[in-house]
C-alpha cells in the first residue's frame, strides 16, 4: 500500500503576510429590534489541520478580542481575523435569555452551520435573527408540598436523552423557568441537586420514574409551558445486624443494583448503629442486593438471607416511598487470607508496594466475584479479614496497571487458571502469594487511506495462550481516541494484532494483520515473553467493495404435468436488473424455453423441471439462480398411462389439442377416457381440425342454449355455418353424443362424393333411415370397423371420439 505526499513548497522570502479581515453584523430578535449582550463566539477551519489529531478542521476561538458581545443597537465587530472560513455561535444572555442559541445560519449544531468567508482585508458581514424559544416553568415540591430549595429540572429533547437541552435550579420559593428552548419534542426531569441530604429521588414529569416511560412535552416556538413537581422520597430499606443474637455497631451496609448493565445506579451505603440498625434511603426505582460486611472485623461478609456470593444473593424491588424494613442479617465468624505480593522484573522479586489487589470468591456456578479491593502496604504485604467461610484467591494489578500484567494467585492470567484457597470462619489462610510480571503494551494508530479516523475499524488482539493456540488476551486496560490506541498490562508472551471492521457499512474496511498481512498465517507475531512495549503497531485501512448480495433463489408454480403452463418467480433482485430465463427438464435445457412462462410437452413427461434465471444489477457480474425442481412431470392425461385399446388415440387428440382434458380440483389434467363425449366435444374438435378459421360471427346467437359466452359458441356458430350441422333451435351442447350424430357430422365434414350401398352393413341401420348414407361412408372409409350392429344411438366415449376423430383426420393425408 502507496501512501502519497503532497509537496509543499517554501514561501518566498518577505512576502507580506495577507491583511486581517473582520466579521461584523447586527443581532436582532424577531420582531427587528436589536439584541444587546449575545455573545457571538467564532470556530475556525484550520485548512492545514492534521486529521490524525482532529476530528475535523474546526477549533473555537478563545483569544481576546475573538469573540463579542452585542451593543445596545445589536452591533458588533471582531477584527483582526486571518482570511479563511469561519462558523459563528450566537448565545443569549441573562437579559436575552428567552431566545434560543443557535449557530449562524438557525442551525442547531456546527456541523450544520453556515460557513462565513472573512476575505483579506474586508469584512464579512452577517445579520442573524433570533428566535424566541419556548419556556418550561412550574415549581418543584416535596411530598408535604414544601419547596425543594436548590433542586434541579433539565429539559431534554426526546432524541437525545444523554445531554440536556436547557436546565434550571430552584429557587428558595420552589419556582424555576427553563427559557429559550428550541421548538421539538422534549422529556423533562427533575431532582434534589448535587449533594442534597433529602431521601427525595429523581423523577420525570408526572411521578415516573424511567425515561422510555416519561411524557414526551411538545414544545413550539415563543409557547410556555407549566410543568409542577412533587418529588417522592426514594424507597428505604431497612433491618438490624446481629451476631449470636447481640447488636454489632460498624458494619457497613450497601444496596447495589442488580438489573440490566445498561442503566447505571447509584450504590447506597449506611452504618449500622450502636442497636445495631440502619437505613439505607434515597433508593431510585430499581432492583437492589443488600450486603453486609464488617471491614476488618471478624465477621464474615454475606447477603441478605445468609448467602455469601452474590449471584445468589435475593433481589429487592422497590420503588420510591416503598419502606421494607425486617432485612436482618445475622453475622457469623468469619475468616483472612494474607500473603505478600511482588514483582518479578529482571528474575529477581520486589515487594508490589501500594500494589491493588482484588479478594475474589467463587460462587456456586463456578465464577469469582469480587469481595473487596484494597492495596498493599510498603513491603507487598497485605491482609483483609471479615471473610464468609469459602474459596478464595487473589488477582493483583501491580504497582502500577500499565507496567504490570495482571496475575492471578498462582501465576495464572486467566480467571480460569487462578488457583483457590480455602478460608475457614475464624481462621487465617495465610501466604495467599502472587507474583507479577512486566505487562506488555501495544500501542499504533488506525487510519483511513486519507490519514483522518477509520470509523468502526477495531483493533482485535490474540494471544498465544499455549503453543499453537490464538485467543483473546485477559481483561486489560487501554486508551485511546478515534485513531491512537494503547493497549497494557497484558501477560507476557506472543500476540498478533488483527484490524477489522466492526460496523455495518455496505462497504467495510478490510480485515488486515500488521504490517499488512492478509491472513493470520502471514501476520507478523509480537514477541514479548519477559514483557515489553510494541509502539507504532499501526493500520492503514483500506475499504472492500461489497460483496455482491447473493441471487434470490426463484421458485416455480404450476401444476408439473404435460400441456400445463409453469411460472418463474424471479425473485427480488432490485431495480434494474436485467434477467433472463433458461428451463431444463430433467437438467437438460428445453430447446427455446426462455420466456418467464413454460408449458411442457410430451417429450417431457416424467421429467422434473427447474429454471434457471440469470440476473445482471446495475454495475455487477450475471449471477445465475435455480429452482428447486418440480416433482415428475404427469403425461398430459395424468389418466392415460397404458399402451393398448383407445390410448394412442387419445394421447394424439390431447398432443394435437383437439379434446381438452378435465381439470379436477387438484388441478392435475385427466381424460376421463369412458365418460361421454358430448354435443360440443365433437364441436370443438371438428373446429380445430379445420385449423380454427376465422368468419363473421353472426350478430345474434343462431342458438338459444349456446349464447356468445358458451366456450364452444365460434365451434357451433362454424358446424352451422359450414351446414355440418342441421339442428334449429337448440343446439343442445352438453346432450352426450351418440354415434349416428359422430357419423353425421363427420360425413358433412369430409364432403364425400360417396355412393351408399344396395345393401345395408348393419342389422340396425337399414336402408332408408335417417343417417344410412354417413354411417355406411363410415364403415366404408374404416372410420368404424365394428361388425354386425353399428348401435346408432349408443353414447360415445371421449376415448372412441378420439379413435373417430384420428381415422377421420387422416382420409386427409
Amino acid at each position: 500500500m502507496a501512501l502519497g505526499l503532497v509537496a509543499v513548497g517554501a514561501p518566498a522570502a518577505n512576502a507580506a503576510e495577507p491583511a486581517a479581515g473582520s466579521i461584523t453584523g447586527v443581532v436582532t430578535g424577531e420582531a427587528g429590534a436589536p439584541l444587546e449582550g449575545v455573545l457571538v463566539q467564532l470556530f475556525h477551519c484550520d485548512p492545514d489541520f492534521d486529521p490524525t489529531q482532529q476530528a475535523d478542521c474546526w477549533t473555537l476561538l478563545w483569544a481576546n478580542g475573538q469573540s463579542a458581545k452585542t451593543a445596545a443597537d445589536g452591533t458588533f465587530a471582531i477584527e483582526g481575523l486571518e482570511p479563511g472560513t469561519y462558523r459563528a455561535a450566537l448565545g443569549p444572555q441573562a437579559a436575552t435569555a428567552q431566545y434560543v442559541r443557535e449557530y449562524w445560519d438557525g442551525a442547531q449544531t456546527l456541523e450544520a452551520a453556515t460557513d462565513i468567508e472573512v476575505p483579506a482585508g474586508a469584512a464579512a458581514t452577517i445579520a442573524p435573527t433570533l428566535e424566541v424559544g419556548a419556556t418550561v416553568s412550574g415549581t418543584v415540591v416535596d411530598g408535604d408540598g414544601a419547596p425543594v430549595s436548590g433542586a434541579y429540572v433539565y429539559a431534554y429533547l426526546s432524541g437525545d436523552l444523554n445531554s440536556t437541552r436547557g436546565g434550571a435550579s430552584v429557587a428558595a420559593d420552589g419556582s424555576y423557568a427553563i427559557t429559550g428552548l428550541p421548538a421539538g419534542e422534549y422529556v423533562l426531569k427533575s431532582g434534589p441537586g448535587w449533594g442534597s441530604t433529602t431521601e427525595l429521588v429523581d423523577e420525570y414529569w408526572q411521578d415516573v420514574y424511567t425515561a422510555d416511560a416519561a411524557t414526551r412535552v411538545d414544545l413550539t416556538a415563543g409557547a410556555a409551558f407549566t410543568a409542577d413537581f412533587a418529588l417522592n422520597a426514594g424507597a428505604a430499606i431497612e433491618g438490624t445486624v446481629t451476631t449470636g443474637g447481640a447488636p454489632v455497631e460498624g458494619v457497613a451496609v450497601s444496596a447495589t443494583y442488580a438489573g440490566s448493565p445498561d442503566r447505571w445506579v447509584d450504590t447506597v451505603t449506611a452504618t449500622t448503629a450502636a442497636d445495631g440498625t440502619y437505613r439505607l434511603a434515597g433508593l431510585e426505582q430499581a432492583d437492589y442486593v443488600v450486603g453486609f460486611s464488617d471491614h476488618d472485623g471478624d465477621l464474615g461478609q454475606q447477603y441478605w438471607q445468609g448467602v455469601a456470593d452474590r449471584a445468589s444473593a435475593t433481589t429487592l424491588t422497590v420503588a420510591p416511598g416503598d419502606v421494607i424494613d425486617g432485612i436482618d442479617a445475622e453475622l457469623t465468624a468469619g475468616g483472612s487470607i494474607s500473603g505478600t505480593l511482588t514483582e518479578n522484573a529482571a528474575g529477581e522479586g520486589a515487594p508490589s508496594a501500594g500494589a491493588y489487589f482484588d479478594v475474589l470468591r467463587e460462587n456456586p456456578a463456578g465464577a469469582w466475584e469480587r469481595v473487596t479491593s484494597a492495596q498493599s502496604t510498603a513491603d507487598g504485604g497485605y491482609r483483609v479479614s471479615g471473610l464468609a467461610p469459602g474459596e478464595y484467591t487473589v488477582l493483583t494489578y501491580g504497582s502500577s496497571s500499565a507496567r504490570w500484567a495482571a496475575t492471578y494467585h498462582g501465576g495464572g492470567y486467566y480467571p480460569e487458571d487462578a488457583a483457590a484457597v480455602t478460608v475457614a470462619a475464624s481462621a487465617e489462610t495465610a501466604d495467599v502469594n502472587v507474583e507479577t510480571r512486566p505487562g506488555v503494551s501495544i500501542s499504533g494508530r488506525i487510519t483511513d487511506e486519507h490519514g483522518g479516523a477509520a470509523p468502526d475499524a477495531r483493533l482485535v488482539l490474540l494471544y498465544e495462550r499455549t503453543p499453537g493456540n490464538w485467543v483473546e488476551p485477559p481483561a486489560h486496560g487501554g486508551a485511546g481516541d478515534d485513531i491512537s490506541y494503547m493497549a497494557g498490562g497484558m501477560p507476557p508472551g506472543n500476540y498478533i494484532a488483527k484490524f477489522e471492521d466492526r460496523g455495518a457499512s455496505a462497504e467495510p474496511y478490510a480485515t488486515q494483520f500488521w504490517q499488512n498481512a492478509a491472513t493470520q498465517a502471514e501476520a507478523t507475531v509480537l514477541e514479548a515473553p519477559n514483557g515489553g512495549a510494541f509502539e507504532g503497531v499501526s493500520a492503514v485501512m483500506t475499504r472492500t467493495a461489497p460483496e455482491p448480495e447473493p441471487a434470490p433463489t426463484p421458485t416455480v408454480t404450476g401444476t408439473a404435468q404435460v400441456g400445463q403452463a409453469l411460472t418463474a418467480a424471479a425473485g427480488d433482485w432490485g431495480p434494474g436488473a436485467e434477467l433472463a430465463y433458461r428451463w431444463l427438464a430433467g437438467g437438460d435445457p428445453v430447446d427455446g424455453a426462455t420466456a418467464a412462462e413454460f408449458t411442457p410437452a410430451d417429450a417431457e413427461a416424467g421429467s422434473a423441471i427447474t429454471v434457471e434465471v440469470t440476473g445482471i444489477r446495475p454495475g455487477e457480474p450475471a449471477l445465475v439462480a435455480t429452482s428447486a425442481p418440480t416433482a415428475a412431470l404427469l403425461p398430459r392425461f395424468a389418466d392415460v398411462t397404458g399402451t393398448g385399446g383407445h390410448t394412442a388415440n387419445v394421447r394424439w387428440a390431447g398432443a394435437e389439442g383437439v379434446i381438452d382434458g378435465v381439470r379436477g380440483a387438484d388441478g392435475v389434467v385427466r381424460f376421463d377416457s369412458t365418460r361421454a363425449a358430448t354435443r360440443s366435444t365433437i364441436a370443438v374438435a371438428l373446429y380445430r381440425l379445420a385449423g380454427s378459421p376465422e368468419f363473421a360471427l353472426p350478430a345474434k346467437p343462431t342458438f338459444r342454449d349456446v349464447p356468445a359466452s358458451h366456450e364452444a359458441y365460434a365451434a357451433i356458430e362454424w358446424m352451422k355455418r359450414e351446414g355440418i350441422t342441421s339442428s334449429t333451435g337448440s343446439f343442445s351442447p352438453s346432450a352426450a353424443l351418440k354415434r349416428q350424430e359422430a357419423a353425421a357430422f363427420l360425413y358433412r365434414a369430409a364432403e364425400p362424393a360417396f355412393a351408399a350401398p344396395a345393401k345395408a352393413t348393419f342389422s340396425d341401420v337399414p336402408k332408408g333411415s335417417t343417417y344410412f348414407t354417413s354411417i355406411e361412408w363410415l364403415a366404408a372409409e374404416r372410420i368404424t370397423t365394428v361388425k354386425g350392429t353399428f348401435g346408432p344411438t349408443s353414447t360415445v366415449t371421449r376415448e372412441a371420439l378420439a379413435t373417430l376423430l384420428k381415422r377421420w383426420d387422416a382420409l386427409a393425408d
